[in-house]
């Protein structure tokens, strides 16, 4: 005959399995992304269910920000360096001018006036900024660089600051470009192209 102290440590067992077995059900359910865990449990037992999905949209590139002038003799796009107009944190991805595009790159109201200040820096000379002092721009176009982050275990690269051009096409997406007729007003001709 088995003891009360047995049977009592066999249903406890029993009981610890089947809770095991719920718990770990309920991690695979919310990992999976049905949603099922968090509509039948109270949120504080549903918190202890997302583990499996710490970081579900975890990033594939990074990203860096890019300037490019256009230069009015020439009719071209020239890559403009903006670290001499965003001198705090220059040389790195925490510059104001990364978080301004971070942030405000939808806000048409606060490119239009980005535009307007590094073409009026530009213009006044005095930085080397990538393009002869001498050329003046006429406006600026805006893109973001989406580098992939190279897979778990591959030798890393230090971030650098290599050039736009260095870039394949696919990598770049422009969210902004000065207006042609802007770019006629500033530059005082006809902007046929500005590709």
């Amino acid at each position: 005959m088995i003891s009360r102290t047995a049977a009592w440590r066999a249903r406890s067992r029993r009981a610890l399995e089947i809770l095991a077995a719920a718990y770990l059900a309920g991690v695979w359910l919310d990992g999976t992304g049905t949603g099922i865990p968090a509509r039948v449990l109270p949120r504080p037992l549903s918190y202890f269910l997302q583990v499996a999905a710490l970081f579900p949209t975890a990033a594939v590139a990074s990203i860096d920000y890019r300037a490019e002038g256009f230069v009015c003799r020439e009719g071209q796009w020239r890559e403009l360096d903006t670290r001499p107009y965003f001198p705090i944190d220059a040389n790195d991805k925490e510059n104001r001018f990364s978080r301004v595009m971070h942030f405000f790159r939808d806000n048409r109201k606060t490119m239009n006036a980005l535009d307007a200040y590094l073409v009026e820096r530009h213009n006044a000379g005095g930085n080397e900024d990538g393009i002869e002092a001498d050329r003046s721009i006429g406006g600026v176009r805006l893109s973001s660089l989406r580098i992939p982050i190279p897979p778990p275990g591959s030798q890393l690269e230090r971030a650098s600051r290599r050039s736009l051009a260095s870039y394949p096409e696919e990598q770049r997406k422009v969210f902004y470009h000065t207006p042609r007729s802007k770019l006629s007003e500033r530059c005082g001709t006809a902007v046929e192209s500005t590709n």
